[in-house]
């Protein structure tokens, strides 16, 4: 039987509401697991951090843990702390309330543009379909999605996605929606890593407990995160119940835009 997945509506997720000095609350559509997607408070905490930054330092870095599950029924609290206003880098520090507690914290770091050169070492992945000729579907956190399959089941989870837009041209809301994107297979890739591999969507819940323990991201090249964006994503073993992955966000072009890194909690469900 095939459940039918609602999107959640994703319009308001950058609407957050100033409450006081450094403080904002921003609401969470429904979700069908009934807990807020991770990518959600990743997204809406650096949006938070982003309103404290001079807009000529742009992000380059964040840095996160998962504390407790947010409940979307309930607003999210999201407090920044100014650790660091410099010339060069700015940092800033999160931590995203509701009646729990904290349920989690965000480091990030902004840099000001600087003339250099640039390389890229990591390649475009061969396997990858064009985009134009891809038929996505609308997974529970509401981006679009398609999963390129493999015929060895390899730990690995290879998705082009993109934030359902149009969002507008500011880029800094577009790293924002790429904070929110980038939470969409890494627990794949842990997945698949594991014997049983990564189970179909309405069969996940039955397979496996699982939860994102932690998240890092490094921003290289500016992105259209209302764009099609290939995520390639690598699991790296199983210790007991904790899984790690790493991986790559290419644009259209084959540009390497961030790169990510999330360890999961999975536990089989007996």
């Amino acid at each position: 039987m095939t459940i039918e997945v609602i999107p959640p509506d994703l319009r308001r997720v950058f609407e957050l509401e100033p409450h006081g000095a450094d403080v904002w609350v921003g609401e969470s559509p429904a979700y069908s697991w009934g807990r807020i997607y991770g990518g959600l408070v990743i997204a809406q905490a650096l949006w938070a951090a982003t309103q404290t930054v001079n807009p000529a330092h742009a992000v380059h870095s964040l840095h996160a843990y998962f504390i407790l599950g947010g409940d979307p029924t309930e607003p999210v609290r999201y407090e920044v702390d100014r650790i660091r206003n410099g010339r060069s880098f700015t940092t800033r520090a999160v931590i995203a309330r509701q009646s729990s507690g904290a349920i989690f914290n965000l480091a990030c770091s902004f840099q000001r543009h600087e003339h250099g050169i640039e390389t890229q070492t990591a390649d475009f992945p061969v396997d990858a379909p064009d985009p134009a000729t891809i038929t996505p579907t609308t997974e529970g956190s509401g981006v679009e999605r398609y999963d390129v399959p493999f015929a060895d089941k390899p730990p690995r989870s290879l998705v082009w996605s993109r934030y359902p837009g149009p969002l507008n041209d500011d880029p800094r809301l577009h790293a924002c929606a790429l904070a929110y994107v980038s939470d969409t297979n890494p627990m794949d890739a842990v997945a698949a890593a594991h014997p049983r591999g990564i189970p179909p969507t309405d069969q996940w819940e039955e397979t496996f407990m699982s939860a994102s323990l932690d998240h890092a991201m490094w921003f290289h090249r500016p992105v259209r995160a209302d764009d099609w964006m290939l995520l390639d994503m690598t699991g790296h073993g199983i210790l007991r119940t904790r899984g790690l992955s790493t991986g790559h966000v290419f644009d259209t072009s084959g540009q390497h835009l961030a790169t990510i890194a999330q360890e999961g909690l999975l536990r089989e469900v007996s």
